[in-house]
This record gives C-alpha cells, sequence and structure tokens, in this order.
C-alpha cells in the first residue's frame, strides 16, 4: 500500500472536558496517513487519481473547527471517518493527534494514536429516489454521511441545525476531488444535483446542538 502523509498540521480548535477548555481555542497538531494505490496518479498525473493533501489539510481543519470535541478519541474517528467519505480510493487512515497543553508544565503533550480501515465503522447503503445515502458514522454527536446523487435527479434536505458539507459534481472521465467544506447553517432547505453528471455530497450534520456545535467555526 502507498500513502500520503500530513505530517505536523496545527489547528486551532475547541477540544477538552474542562471548563476552561471549553471557552478558548487551543492547538492540536496532527499526523495524518492516507493508504491508498498511488500508481494510477503516478501514470496519469492527474490528481482525481490520489488524494490532494491541501483538500486533506482543509478538510481536517474545518472538521475540527467546526465542532466542539471533548474528547481526542471522538475527534479522531469523525476525522478518520470524514477522511473515508471524501475520498473513496482511500482504504486506510492512520492518525496521531497531539494535545500540547493538556499537561502543560508535567509533560511535553498528550496524544492519542488510531489506525482504522475503510469499512471499520460498518457504513450502512440505502436506495433513495435521487440515488444513494452512506451513513459512514453515527456518534452520540455527530453524523457522517455520503450522498451520491444520480443525473438529472434533485435531492431536498432540511435539517434544524447546522453541517458541514462539500460537493462536487462527477466527471463521467475521473472523481473530481471535492472543493473545501463549508458550513451551513440548520433551519433552511437545501437543494443539490439536477446537473447532467453525478453530483457527491458529504456531510458532517450535528445531531446534539448543545454539546456538538462550534463556536468558532
Amino acid at each position: 500500500m502507498d500513502w500520503i502523509r500530513v505530517d505536523g498540521l496545527e489547528v486551532r480548535c475547541i477540544v477538552g472536558l474542562h471548563s476552561y477548555e471549553r471557552h478558548r481555542p487551543q492547538p492540536l497538531h496532527l499526523d495524518i496517513a492516507l493508504g491508498l494505490d498511488l500508481s494510477a496518479a503516478g501514470r496519469s498525473g492527474h490528481i482525481g487519481d490520489s488524494a490532494d493533501y491541501a483538500r486533506v489539510a482543509d478538510a481536517i481543519t474545518a472538521l475540527l473547527r467546526f465542532r466542539e470535541y471533548r474528547l481526542l478519541e471522538v475527534a479522531a474517528e469523525e476525522a478518520a471517518a470524514f477522511l473515508f467519505a471524501l475520498h473513496p480510493s482511500v482504504g486506510q487512515v492512520k492518525m496521531r493527534l497531539d494535545k500540547p497543553e493538556a499537561l502543560a508544565g508535567r509533560a511535553r503533550s498528550a496524544a492519542i494514536e488510531i489506525v482504522r480501515s475503510r469499512g471499520a465503522f460498518g457504513a450502512t447503503v440505502e436506495a433513495r429516489e435521487f440515488g444513494t445515502r452512506t451513513e459512514i458514522l453515527t456518534s452520540r454527536e455527530a453524523l457522517i454521511e455520503t450522498i451520491m446523487i444520480a443525473p438529472g435527479q434533485r435531492a431536498v434536505f432540511e435539517e434544524p441545525t447546522p453541517r458541514l458539507e462539500a460537493q462536487a459534481r462527477l466527471s463521467r472521465f475521473s472523481d473530481v476531488p471535492l472543493p473545501s467544506p463549508t458550513v451551513s447553517l440548520g433551519g433552511a432547505k437545501s437543494e443539490y444535483g439536477k446537473d447532467e453528471e453525478s453530483t457527491r455530497l458529504v456531510r458532517c450534520l450535528l445531531l446534539n446542538a448543545e454539546q456538538a456545535t462550534s463556536s468558532n467555526p
């Protein structure tokens, strides 16, 4: 298996259990490795055959800033699921989350490391009138899913809470990388699709707004 690595990514976000951690962002340092076959990209020269490391960094930064995590374990699990949803060619994710201020004065940092393979979350696929919906991961606070909208079809959603989402049209010839995710506020009706090409939509929806809403999107 080949690997794409992003090492030393720094994101300032809300993470921690203590009250003082819930009201100010603090730094996290991340090392991310994506396992996939890079031979096609090596021959074609097309980024669509790989995973753009800049978009990987943008996606994880957007997710961590969108959410307010209490545990690094939850952040790592959701981040891995989000990367699998964004990059269908990725078969494995290795990730280290380092919290340098966690043990200030006692240790240089506290960290966790995880390794996840595609399918580890028990993703479920269901047919919809517009195409398919795949639920990648559901936690107590959030849902990560992929929506595939068939050419000419339309999908309409109306969720009461904010969501982080990225969407892209899928070319007939290659899987176009999704753009950086953006935050959409809840309560408004959203419409997707109705294009000549398929649309892939990746979303993180909050299930418990009081616990999971971020104050620093």
